[in-house]
């Protein structure tokens, strides 16, 4: 299990760097349910490791519509009022509406816009190379699922013989 780092209140005060921000949507059952994920999120940033630059709870209704509800409104996530972040004015309605897509009705989310400052030596390494971090993406869990069974089954998929990596 890793160690945990050191909290650091006043981790925010460096400029974002850019190659590092990405976007999450966390569906859950209900906007009850968030405790947990707050709770988490808060560990992250008071421990370095991301910084929260644009944050809204949404709300899936039964016709599929959503509605946009700012954090302090969400009694499960009254634990991030103590953190510090650039909270505001990233996502747009048109994002919103983008990334509750495919959020099944009657369910709800949070959507999170972060630094993944985790990824600061890599970005810098990438930088002194003369080179940058580019791109990345989440690989759906199913497609991970079902590439580590095939793995389990079959050997390494998806490379012919004798083909690097």
């Amino acid at each position: 299990m890793a160690t945990e780092r050191p909290e650091r209140p006043d981790a925010e005060h460096h400029e974002i760097d850019f190659d590092l921000v990405e976007y999450l949507v966390i569906a859950v059952p209900d906007l009850a349910s968030v405790g947990d994920i707050a709770e988490a999120i808060r560990r992250l940033v008071r421990t370095d490791r991301m910084r929260i630059l644009d944050l809204v709870a949404v709300v899936i209704s039964a016709d599929g519509a959503h509605v946009a509800v700012e954090p302090e409104a969400v009694a499960g996530m009254a634990v991030l009022r103590d953190v510090k972040g650039e909270v505001g004015g990233l996502l747009s309605e048109d994002d919103i509406a983008m990334a509750c897509g495919d959020l099944p009705a009657g369910t709800a989310a949070v959507i999170l816009v972060a630094e993944d400052r985790w990824a600061d030596i890599l970005a810098g390494a990438a930088r002194k190379s003369g080179g940058r971090i580019v791109g990345g993406e989440r690989i759906p869990r199913y497609r991970i699922e079902a590439t580590f069974n095939a793995t389990r089954r079959h050997g390494r998929p998806g490379r012919s013989a004798g083909e690097s990596t």
